[in-house]
């Protein structure tokens, strides 16, 4: 096998060196334009660099219903983020675009001399927005200013009880099933949990020293001590290359800083999960709370059960509700946000399932694509967000999908959810200049050795059709894959009839 590296290497370059700007006709065009067009797609997914891939396509015409290409459309393949496209449709048909989470807070009804005899507790549905993105002033904390100014508003200057986390509304594991356990420090691979703060990250900014062979500064936000540093990082020289490595080991809230950063390259950001998120929620709020002036005495807990706050003990003090859900899911597709898909799933299962976990949610979706004529035996899902390796679709059910979405009411928002080639989300860079560009709307999906994009696009004439392109299994660098499935598009994009 060694043998065949250097050819293969020659064979890669020559491929990727064709700039999609230029696709040209390889073959007459004496049969039907449809015909040619076969041919030149077949071209593309028969290249040698993609000998040892195993790849799916199909593509259908939304004018006329005529399939226009189709290569292993019914095999199944790991899906990767493209499964983000079935979490958010049956969210949309099954609450709308206007559906908005709430975050509750309660307390006990013995207040005198400014003093709270009793617990405050923070009861969550699932809200995945309250976050940076959505606060005022982009400042997430804001938001918990503003609560603990309505504790203040209600005469409450110290809490003679505990700040307790209700995060009963999920019940599953705060991991999705099948996700790699390496993954688990980094952003994409953030626990879920009915109490979401942050993204259920710490965002860690590392500076370099002005004097070489020193630390660099490490800042997190949330400011918390609910994590501790260890830095082991140094600054170095200008001409050094930076290595800065940040991880969390697993179930501690502990950042790790190694190697080193150069001094003219001064900045370093990255966003790190946390260990038990509604921990993390009310540890941050009872931090605010403090700094607001409100002393509190007893301890910070998250809740195993739900708290019993129906029996008259506890009152509402207030409700925070999320960003609409036409906005969550935006922020799922365009930025391919594995978090939000994941909490969404759950909240799914718990409103129209058996159970707010998410196979829970995933049986739910599973009843909405049977209904679409999606086939039962071409759709296997473990996740939301396309993370696991677990998840299975074929070419052919990601299409029906997507057919059937564009007959719905919500398709408006949908379609304005997915990333547009050359201008933003996951395809910003892609089919640049081309007849792609400002035209495909699509799901990127990427996991190792995997490669997705589907979505909707218009030809030359103006015909809309849709596409799913998923490639698994291949050992050539990812880029190269992306060029197969751009040249597909913008091959697509040129046709005349």
């Amino acid at each position: 096998m060694a043998k065949l590296y250097p050819v293969l290497s020659v064979v890669l370059l020559l491929f990727i060196s064709c700039n999609t700007h230029e696709i040209k006709p390889r073959f007459e065009t004496a049969v039907a334009p449809v015909d040619n067009l076969r041919e030149e797609i077949a071209y593309q997914v028969a290249n040698p660099a993609l000998y040892n891939a195993r790849v799916g396509v199909y593509i259908e015409s939304l004018q006329n219903g005529q399939i226009i290409y189709k290569n292993n459309e019914h095999k199944l393949f790991i899906p990767a983020s493209n499964m983000k496209l079935f979490t958010t449709a049956a969210a949309l048909l099954k609450f709308g675009g206007d559906f908005k989470y709430h975050t509750e807070i309660f307390i006990t009804d013995s207040i005198s001399n400014g003093v709270l005899h009793g617990n405050l507790v923070v009861k969550g549905s699932g809200d995945p927005s309250l976050t940076n993105r959505f606060a005022p002033e982009h400042d997430v904390l804001n938001i918990f200013r503003s609560w603990a100014d309505s504790l203040l508003a209600a005469g409450i200057s110290r809490i003679e009880g505990n700040i307790i986390a209700d995060a009963t509304y999920f019940q599953d594991d705060a991991l999705g099933y099948g996700w790699q356990w390496d993954d688990e420090p980094y952003w994409y691979s953030a626990q879920m949990s009915a109490l979401s703060l942050n993204d259920n990250c710490v965002d860690v900014t590392v500076t370099a020293n002005d004097t070489i062979g020193k630390p660099p500064e490490i800042e997190i936000f949330p400011p918390t001590d609910y994590f501790n540093v260890e830095n082991y990082a140094v600054t170095t020289e200008a001409d050094c290359t930076r290595s800065i490595f940040i991880t969390r080991p697993r179930f501690r809230n502990t950042i790790v800083v190694k190697n080193s950063i150069p001094v003219n390259k001064p900045l370093y950001k990255e966003s790190i999960t946390v260990e038990d998120p509604a921990l993390f929620f009310v540890t941050v709020f009872s931090e605010i709370l403090r700094e607001k002036g409100i002393e509190i005495t007893g301890e910070v807990i998250n809740r195993d059960s739900p708290v019993d706050i129906e029996k008259g003990k506890y009152h509402k003090l207030l409700t925070h509700y999320s960003v609409p859900l036409k906005d969550i899911i935006h922020t799922i597709n365009k930025r391919s946000h594995n978090l939000y898909a994941e909490q969404l799933l759950r909240t799914i299962g718990a409103e129209y399932g058996m159970k707010a976990s998410g196979k829970g949610g995933a049986e739910v979706v599973s009843g909405v694509l049977e209904k679409m004529g999606v086939p039962a035996e071409e759709f296997v899902m473990y996740d939301g967000s396309g993370l696991s390796r677990m998840n299975m679709v074929s070419p052919y059910a990601v299409a029906r999908l997507l057919i059937k979405m564009r007959e719905s009411n919500d398709f408006t928002i949908y379609y304005d959810s997915l990333p547009v080639a050359g201008v933003d989300g996951t395809l910003k860079r892609r089919m640049r200049g081309t007849a792609a560009e400002n035209n495909v709307r699509a799901k990127t999906g990427y996991v190792g050795h995997v490669r997705s994009l589907s979505g909707y696009l218009e030809t030359a004439d103006g015909e809309p059709v849709v596409f799913s392109i998923l490639v698994n299994y291949y050992t050539i660098p990812t880029r190269a894959v992306e060029v197969v499935q751009d040249k597909i598009c913008v091959l697509l994009s040129n046709f005349h009839r």
